[in-house]
Parts: structure tokens; sequence; C-alpha cells
């Protein structure tokens, strides 16, 4: 199999992430004896700045942490709640919530303080110390790519409405060539100050800035939302597959649908098939249907709905389902805005910590909403809610929405094998359960089994609508692949940018001598170990 990354190897250290500046700020928090959890918080920062419209400390972010030390693995819900004085009755039903704009940052962003949880019990290097990358490309300007430059062409219209976005993302109006440099020096004050004062500084100090000029263009966060917040330490949730236990977070994440695509194809004969035939292809589609229609009845804040996550995580229910020939309705994907854009990261140390961190805006540049004075671009996550009270994802005061965030670690023999996720809305579970198929029906490694084709069932970050779409190379017959319901795939060219950008690190206990990570070409990342 021809690859367009080499596949990367080291033994004292491994990251991989969706932009090379994230990277190799990484790799050199590694190499000044950071561990795997500083190496995270680095590229979480750094690509907030490199990659301002897939994250930033204006969203949120989910962790699956794995502890060398105490041979045990730890979760972080760092997703914030809608505002106290948020309610249903704030929005007129016929028309929704707006996707974008003050009106459509309904929620408090919790990246930083799930930084605080995760550097407070596994950091090793000072705060301050794991920033200065970030703060330094915020400070004397960051490379706009390609994809930034795209991006601000489709996103100018909202960048437009809000005079903090277009002064940072359109100096006066017009947009950025490719290889310009992006300044945000208001952005590089603030990370200075959290890593001067610590996490909360953010909460407590930097959100009166961010309250006041939210609340001067419609927006209903309150100083009180922020004060209040804290990110929150949660068991992460597993199924059996084949010889490895699979762990992803719980509700409110959407790591619940990939161990139940895995559940699925458990009970079926897919290594039989070639791992880019349209009878893999068709299987994993059967996978994808039954998971994500049993998701879209149950998933949102599991604090306001009792969700029965033994009963969808019961392997016999997903055997019937495969011995029934796919008896499930096809549902909608919830409200079609379950999320867009995102980053993911992947580390792992020489002492075997390994770190999965998923961390987003929502949409592209979030509700294109950014404070002047913090220059904190604020995330959009509560246009995902719905205002349909009968709606498991129904908006209300103090509640997290649904989301697809989700970072996966696939372990063997009570170890972790490899960590892996990506970003890409509805694409996310789909691909996670690609990868792992790939990686342990087939064989491949990991930057082969993130180059391989993939399929799309659903909308990713910038579809207008539901698709099924399949990456076909010259020469491929996956695109005659019919669904169950008689729907033929759409055959795009590899590498499509819908499918998400994955990374992944398969650990030195998987029977290697080094750490192996891939990065995917789809986006701008790439993998680094020394």
């Amino acid at each position: 199999m021809w690859l367009s990354r080499p596949v990367a190897y080291g033994d004292r250290g491994m990251v991989a992430t969706p932009h090379y500046l994230g990277s190799g700020a990484a790799l050199n928090v590694l190499r000044d004896g950071g561990n795997a959890i500083d190496a995270a918080i680095t590229a979480a920062a750094t690509l907030g700045t490199v990659l301002p419209h897939m994250t930033g400390i204006g969203g949120d972010a989910f962790w699956l942490i794995y502890d060398a030390k105490s041979n045990s693995l730890h979760g972080i819900d760092g997703s914030g709640p809608a505002g106290r004085n948020v309610s249903p009755g704030r929005f007129d039903r016929s028309q929704g919530i707006p996707e974008r704009g003050a009106a459509s940052s309904l929620t408090v962003p919790g990246a930083v303080d799930s930084w605080r949880l995760a550097h407070s019990r596994f950091g090793s290097l000072p705060l301050k110390r794991l920033l200065e990358p970030a703060i330094d490309y915020a400070r004397e300007g960051t490379p706009v790519t390609a994809g930034i430059a795209g991006w601000i062409r489709a996103s100018k219209p909202a960048l437009l409405d809000d005079p903090g976005s277009s002064a940072i993302f359109l100096k006066n109006g017009g947009e950025p060539k490719q290889g310009d440099r992006l300044f945000q020096h208001a952005l590089a004050k603030t990370l200075t100050d959290i890593g001067t004062h610590g996490c909360r500084f953010f909460y407590d100090k930097t959100a009166l800035d961010i309250t006041n000029y939210l609340q001067s263009r419609g927006g209903m966060l309150s100083v009180e939302d922020f004060s209040k917040y804290q990110a929150e330490w949660v068991d992460p949730i597993s199924v059996k597959y084949r010889n490895y236990e699979a762990f992803q977070l719980p509700p409110p994440s959407q790591g619940i649908a990939g161990l139940m695509m895995l559940n699925y194809l458990q009970h079926t004969n897919i290594s039989e098939h070639e791992y880019d035939s349209p009878e893999y292809y068709n299987l994993l589609l059967n996978a994808i249907r039954w998971a994500l229609e049993r998701r879209d009845r149950w998933l949102t804040d599991p604090k306001f709905l009792d969700i029965p996550i033994k009963q969808l995580l019961d392997s016999h229910e997903a055997e019937i389902a495969v011995r029934g020939g796919m008896a499930t309705p096809e549902a909608p994907p919830m409200e079609n805005r379950l999320g867009k854009d995102t980053a993911f990261i992947a580390t792992a140390d020489a002492d075997g910590n390994a770190v999965g961190l998923v961390q987003s805006l929502y949409y592209d540049f979030g509700a294109a909403v950014l404070d002047p004075e913090t220059g904190v671009l604020l995330q959009n996550r509560g246009a995902g809610f719905s205002l349909d009270p009968s709606h498991p994802n129904v908006l209300a005061p103090g509640k997290k929405s649904a989301t697809t965030l989700m970072a996966g670690m696939l372990f063997r023999d009570g170890k972790p094998y490899m960590v892996h996720g990506t970003q890409g809305g509805d694409v996310q579970a789909q691909t996670n359960a690609s990868l792992v198929t790939r990686v342990v029906d087939f064989n491949l490694n990991v930057q082969q089994a993130i180059e391989a084709p993939r399929i799309l069932f659903g909308r990713s970050w910038g579809d207008a609508a539901d698709q099924l779409l399949i990456e076909t190379r010259a020469g491929d017959s996956a695109s005659d692949m019919v669904s169950p319901e008689g729907r033929k795939a759409t055959g795009v060219a590899w590498p499509h940018p819908r499918m998400g950008t994955a990374q992944a690190i398969r650990l030195s206990n998987s029977g290697n001598s080094f750490l192996e990570g891939g990065a995917d070409p789809r986006g701008e990342g790439i993998a680094l170990g020394f």
C-alpha cells in the first residue's frame, strides 16, 4: 500500500496532531522531559493558535489518559453547560437556535479547566512552559496555510458580522493569502496570564471581558456561569472487540456510538473480505446505521436523562441485529448539527503514559465571535441543542449538549495498544471504528489504517445535507457499493477532506520495539517521534 506520509517511529516519545507546528511543539516538550500529558496540553494550546478555525480555548475538550504508574485509565469531560439564563423560551422555535453570533454561544468553554484537571494530577513541567509555543505563535504570527485561508474565505460572512473576529481574520475586510502572517496579540496575553496565574484565571478574570463582550452583542452567558464551572473526571466505557478492549468516553460524548459499531462488527465475518472491498464497506455501513439510530435516541447530558449505557453496549443485542439483517429504521442525525470542526491529539512517552485528547469549537470558527480584549474565539456548541421538548438533547439551563467529540484507546492484555481519534462530525465514530478494524482485523499499521479509503454516512463539517460518500482511488470498484436501503454511494476522490483528519499511536507494548505514529494526509498534520 503506497503511503503519502511515512510511518513515524520512536522509543522515547511520540506525538500526532492535525498540524505540523502542533506536533513539533509537543515533541519538544517530550524532549525537555515532559510527559504525554504535558505534550498534549502544549499541542492543544498551540493548535488553538495555528488552527484557530478548528480549536481553541473558547471551546470544549475530552480526554482519555492512561497513567502507567498506576496502570489505570482516566477520562475527563471538559465540556461546558448552557448558562443559567439560557432556556428554550429565549428562542423562536420556528427559527431554531442561531448557528452563529453571540446568541449561539450558549455554553461555557470547558477546555482550559480540563487542562487544569489533567495537569494538576499528572503533569510534570510548569504550565507556563507548556504554553510558551502557543504564546509565541500568537504574538509573533502564525503562517496562514491553504486550509486557514480557505476556511476564512468560506466563513467570511459570519466573521464580518463580528468586529472582534473580522479585526483578526479579515484585516480591513480583506482575506489573508496563503503564506501571510496571522497575529493574535490579545490571545497571547490571555495565554500568558493563564500560564502565570493558572487555569482558573480564565474563569475568574478573563471571563469578565468575555461575558461583557458577549452580552453587548446579545449573548446570555454570565460571569457566574464561568466561575461556577469545573471540568469533571469520568469513567471511560468499553466493549470487547476480538482479543482487545475498546475504550471511549461516556455521554455526552458520542463515544458510545463508536463502541456500538465495534459491537456490531464483532459478530460479522469482516476479516474475510479485503479492507477496501464493497463487502467491507457494506458491513461497516450496517454497523454505522444501527449505531447512529440508537445514538440519536439517547445521546445527551446524562444528568438530564437516564441513558441505558449497559443495554446499549450489550453484545447480545448487537448479535441479534446482525442476525436480523438490520431491521432498524434509518434516523436523521441529531438535529443534523452534532459537530464539525475539531482537533484530535495523540501522545505517548517513554514511561508508557498515553493520551487521547479531542478539542473543538464546534463549527469552523465556532460562533464567529471573538472578544477583542482577550482574543478568545467562542464556541457555538449550544447551537447543537434542540428546541423540541420531546428531543433527548432539548436545551435546558445548566445542561451539556450532546457532542460528537470522542477519543479512543484500544487495550490488549490490560495495557494500552493504540490511541486513536479524528475530527469530522458524524464521521468521527465511523472513522474510529474503521481504524480499529483495519489494525485488528487486517493487521495494517496506523499510517496505513489512517490513509485507507473511508465512507461517510450522514454529515461532516461543511456539509449541508446527509450523504453516503466513499473515497476511491484510481481503479477502485468500491464505489459500486449499494447501501441496504438501495442508495448508491457517491464516489469522491481520495483523500477527501470531508472524511476527517485522524491521528493514531500504536504503543511499544503492541509487540513492536518502537512507538508507531500516524497522521492524516486529509489535513496538515504529522506524527513525530524520537
